[in-house]
């Protein structure tokens, strides 16, 4: 992966300064808009997977299914390691001090870039929308 692809650093100014705050539910709503982008590229375990991210956004208990779907997912992958699966692992990790849901939410909208389902000038301007929907509620 190029490691400077045009916009890295508006792309990573936004997460630090605007996503990083928000509340978790908040920022795994920005995670599932990003895998909403996989959605035509996805069999049934991945759109299976989609529907669990989905959950994630609501008020409701994550299904306990979740880490499995990650741990099937993971199997899938291929030797190189990226694959549409890819954005869709990351959004199934729990938070953690290691990887809080921004930094996890962040992940993804790289390897959407990197999948060329997106290009992060356009997933800048996607987060700054839904931002703005935040800030309108």
């Amino acid at each position: 992966m190029n490691n400077n692809p045009e916009g890295s650093k508006e792309y990573w100014e936004l997460f630090n300064t605007k996503v990083r705050p928000l509340t978790e539910k908040q920022q795994r709503m920005i995670t599932y808009n990003f895998c909403l982008l996989t959605g035509n590229h996805l069999d049934e375990l991945g759109k299976g997977a989609l529907q669990l991210i989905k959950q994630l956004t609501t008020d409701h208990p994550p299904s306990p299914h979740y880490e499995s779907y990650q741990k099937k997912l993971q199997q899938k992958l291929p030797n190189d390691g990226m694959s549409v699966y890819s954005p869709l692992i990351w959004a199934l990790m729990p938070g953690s001090t290691s990887y809080p849901v921004w930094y996890a939410a962040a992940i993804v909208g790289l390897n959407i870039a990197e999948l060329q389902l997106s290009t992060l000038p356009e997933l800048t301007r996607l987060t700054i929308e839904i931002l703005d929907c935040f800030a309108a509620k």
